[in-house]
């Protein structure tokens, strides 16, 4: 039988993340590509903060791209997310707004691994006297523990593709995650040689996992609770609602989990 994973299928942290998470999930939103039609969670506050970090996303972008301070000062003011001037200025009052060096905001880097290429868009690259920083932007509702980030794929994913994927020979790089709610307590990865390594083989062995599955082997997850942060629960014939925005299940990966940010990849050579 044919593998249901074609030669040019492009793999993410996303989407290894979501294959972690849920191999139906995956499977449902990455081969069959269907539409999410559940509602994501209870109330409508957390469409509210998904919203609200997109926009912030894209002020940072602007900002690095050279728009005129004083206009994005004006959008961040008037936005309807009270929070975003707050964010913003957090973001201009911090060391993160006078970086040196060439900086390359939303760039997208890629390899190849175990046959298939893999993607990083990163918020921000910055390379500065052979020394590589990778940046994130978040505005969580709560401070994850950099021993729960150590353990996601994109912390993996990044220096991975990063140490792969450019020509400047590196050492060591650092992956900075900057929350907007938590401005005084960035939480900074560093990963060597050594690390990249072993992210490739635990990378390599997960693809080649999925690779190797046929339609009926991505199979729902056993954990219930997980369904109520689902997208796709319908699909699967589970009668789960939407969970509580005040429940505390898994909420130091909440972003990942309830925002399908990356539909269709986008990337370049």
């Amino acid at each position: 039988m044919t593998n249901i994973i074609t030669p040019n299928f492009v793999f993410s942290q996303s989407s290894l993340h979501t294959f972690d998470y849920c191999p139906r999930r995956f499977y449902l939103r990455y081969l069959k590509k269907l539409i999410w039609p559940a509602q994501l969670v209870s109330e409508q506050n957390q469409s509210k903060d998904r919203d609200a970090g997109v926009r912030f996303h894209q002020l940072i972008h602007q900002y690095f791209l050279g728009i005129e301070l004083e206009t994005l000062q004006k959008i961040a003011n008037y936005d309807s997310d009270s929070r975003m001037a707050d964010w913003f200025e957090k973001f201009l009052q911090s060391p993160y707004a006078q970086l040196s060096g060439s900086l390359y905001p939303e760039k997208s880097f890629q390899t190849e691994i175990a046959g298939y290429q893999l993607i990083a868009k990163v918020d921000l690259l910055q390379i500065h006297e052979n020394q590589i920083k990778i940046y994130d932007w978040k505005t969580s509702q709560k401070l994850p523990k950099a021993s729960s980030l150590l353990r996601q794929a994109q912390s993996k994913v990044y220096p991975l593709v990063i140490s792969r994927a450019i020509e400047t020979k590196i050492q060591k790089l650092s992956l900075i995650y900057w929350e907007a709610n938590f401005p005084d307590q960035t939480i900074e990865l560093e990963s060597n040689e050594s690390d990249w390594q072993k992210f490739e083989k635990e990378i390599s062995k997960q693809i080649r996992e999925i690779i190797s599955l046929k339609d009926e082997e991505f199979v729902m997850t056993d954990d219930l609770q997980k369904c109520g942060w689902c997208e796709y629960r319908s699909f699967c014939h589970r009668t789960v609602s939407a969970e509580q925005a005040n429940e505390s299940y898994d909420l130091e990966n909440f972003d990942e989990i309830k925002i399908p940010e990356e539909i269709e990849p986008s990337w370049e050579p």
